[in-house]
């Protein structure tokens, strides 16, 4: 199984890193799988420790995928980082293994501690399409505009009929993101 959370790192300077990642669980182990030379890897690297948040709070993902978010936070209790003050709930990990392949590493992570702060409302259909739609973002060198033109459109109708005002600044801000790529991309 494979949980969308927003992992918090420390960087060098003690200040928190924020990103989307998919935490995997299997048979009650837990592993991370991040790519060489981002600042996750490299704080995981040097700390060897995270947070992984559950969150509602699309927005958030969004933010922490394609930006580098001042998101509000509290101290973790087991760990040296983070937690983000929206989350729904979060785990406290430590990273106690790694294997490496030329593109990533595999951490594999012991829970430390678990804390819920509220109940997890859950992901309407506006959500889960800004989610799809982000995660091609991450990915928008394969593909073209026009994939990414039938993801907003139908991000903007369930946005509509389903979401809030968080979904809708949610997708604002992926759409202009994708607007600078293509735009950018034009220039050269």
């Amino acid at each position: 199984m494979i949980y969308e959370v927003i992992v918090s790192t420390l960087n060098s300077e003690g200040l928190p890193n924020w990103a989307p990642m998919g935490l995997i669980e299997q048979q009650g182990s837990y592993f991370l799988h991040v790519f060489k030379g981002s600042h996750t890897y490299e704080n995981l690297m040097s700390r060897g420790e995270f947070v992984a948040n559950a969150t509602d709070d699309i927005l958030a993902f969004c933010l922490s995928a394609l930006g580098e978010p001042t998101l509000d936070c509290v101290p973790a209790k087991r760990v040296a980082g983070y937690v983000y003050a929206e989350a729904c709930s979060w785990m406290e990990f430590e990273a106690v293994a790694t294997e490496e392949d030329d593109l990533a590493g595999r951490f594999s992570c012991r829970l430390l501690y678990s804390d819920v702060r509220r109940s997890y409302r859950g992901y309407n259909r506006a959500k889960g399409s800004i989610m799809e739609l982000l995660i091609a973002a991450t990915r928008y060198r394969l593909y073209d505009r026009q994939f990414f033109n039938g993801l907003i459109l139908n991000a903007k109708a369930l946005v509509e009929r389903t979401g809030g005002e968080r979904e809708a600044q949610a997708l604002a801000f992926v759409e202009g993101y994708l607007e600078e790529v293509f735009d950018e991309g034009r220039s050269r």
